[in-house]
């Protein structure tokens, strides 16, 4: 592990903790540190432009910053609000980068309905392996998440405007509640590059709003390729052809033994636009998320997504699907969890780069057990499995079918 990089890191977030704190009023800071320790037989991640699934791989070190977060929220109005959320990473290229920023306004409800609108950047409301009260959008009974959420934490970012109404059950003696939410956003025309050219994978990191992902050697976008004007160095939430996405959503909830979500997403991407080394993608996805709390400490977690992603004259056009399930229930001190996922890319018969294989197939299995340690400080470990072929592999002199095992304990701590 970097060990300066870390410390100094973190001294950043406790500082601006302090000074944010002391200097404006009804302002309420929040952060989290996560350090981890951990065993792995991946050779070569994609955080070091590999192609296997983990975000860790045997040369990364033993011990390292999993995450940092600090989150800033300050009433600006009696009815509105504003966010900060800022990461360090110590795989990230400048360690510090801001993951969301977003105002806030929920008026006070004059009927059965409930109205919030956000402004700014932030993660479509989709991730059912967070905590209601999350800091840095990170799983909290594992310490990988899903590979759809996975996907989400690094591809999709909301830029622009959410608008939320809930009509809450209660206020009419009714258990039923229900939920209706549109978005328009900018900024996301690269999303399903990722999906295409790396995969999925699975993991925990958080893509900053400014951060460049860099992709792994494929011939297709070297000089002699046939994409050569495609950069490696992907910068995920530019706005390049100027044409508005949007995604709609809706929700059900019976007390608190079940809710259902629903969503279709759209970022409207030009596929034959290029711009400053980066293409436009046009990528919909269907995602349905289903939370069940029975009676006693079981809570059973489903996700399930279908979509496709288009580039270029069907240079690249792809469907692609996960889902995952999982329980929890509490065990002695702490919560033990188990995960499964599936996942997979299958390319189109009118895809006509057949030099540039992007299909894959795959599967995970996580078990994890999480316990506190004290009021602010708590202990997760997890065993992660993870199985997968994708031909793109032996482009790059790697086998194309691979079967990843990691073995991770992390300590974590709010402030």
């Amino acid at each position: 592990m970097n060990t300066l990089r870390v410390a100094g890191s973190f001294r950043v977030l406790m500082l601006a903790a302090i000074f944010v704190g002391a200097d404006v009023h009804a302002v309420e800071v929040r952060g989290s540190i996560d350090l981890r320790i951990g065993t792995t037989n991946a050779e070569r991640s994609w955080t070091r432009d590999g192609l296997d699934k983990t975000q860790v791989d045997r040369n990364a070190g033993s011990v390292r910053l999993g995450n940092a977060f600090l989150r800033v929220d300050a009433d600006v109005l009696d009815s509105m609000s504003a966010s900060v959320v800022a990461s360090a990473a110590d795989d990230r290229g400048g360690v510090l980068d801001v993951t969301e920023a977003w105002i806030s306004w929920n008026p006070v409800p004059r009927s059965p309905w409930k109205t919030r609108m956000k402004f700014g950047a932030f993660f479509p409301a989709a991730n059912l392996e967070i905590d209601y009260d999350s800091i840095g959008w990170t799983p909290a009974r594992t310490i990988s998440s899903s590979a759809i959420n996975s996907w989400f934490g690094e591809e999709l970012r909301t830029r622009g405007v959410e608008l939320t109404m809930t009509r809450k059950g209660l206020a009419e003696g009714s258990s039923h509640d229900i939920g209706f939410t549109a978005a328009l956003f900018n900024g996301n025309d690269p999303a399903g590059t990722l999906l295409a050219w790396r995969g999925w994978s699975i993991g925990d990191r958080i893509s900053g709003l400014r951060e460049p992902i860099r992709l792994a050697d494929l011939p297709v976008y070297r000089s002699s390729g046939a994409l050569p004007n495609q950069d490696r160095n992907i910068h995920l939430f530019r706005e390049l052809d100027h044409r508005p996405g949007y995604y709609l959503g809706a929700h059900y909830a019976f007390e608190a033994l079940l809710s259902v979500e629903l969503m279709h997403y759209d970022n409207r991407g030009n596929p034959l636009l290029l711009k400053n080394g980066q293409y436009s993608w046009k990528t919909r996805f269907d995602h349905m998320g289903v939370r069940l709390h029975p009676h006693g400490d079981w809570l059973f977690l489903f996700q399930a997504l279908r979509g496709n992603t288009l580039m270029g004259p069907n240079a690249v056009r792809l469907r692609y699907n996960a889902g995952y399930a999982l329980a929890t229930h509490r065990l002695g001190p702490g919560r033990i969890t188990f995960r499964v996922d599936r996942f997979s890319t299958k390319e189109h018969v009118a895809d006509i780069l057949p030099t540039d294989p992007n299909s894959e197939t795959g599967r995970a299995h996580a078990i994890a057990f999480a316990w506190p340690i004290g009021r602010s400080v708590s202990m997760v470990s997890e065993l992660l499995t993870v199985q997968s072929s994708r031909a793109a592999r032996v482009l790059i002199g790697e086998a194309p079918d691979k079967r990843e095992r990691s073995l991770t304990a992390a300590i974590r701590w709010q402030f």
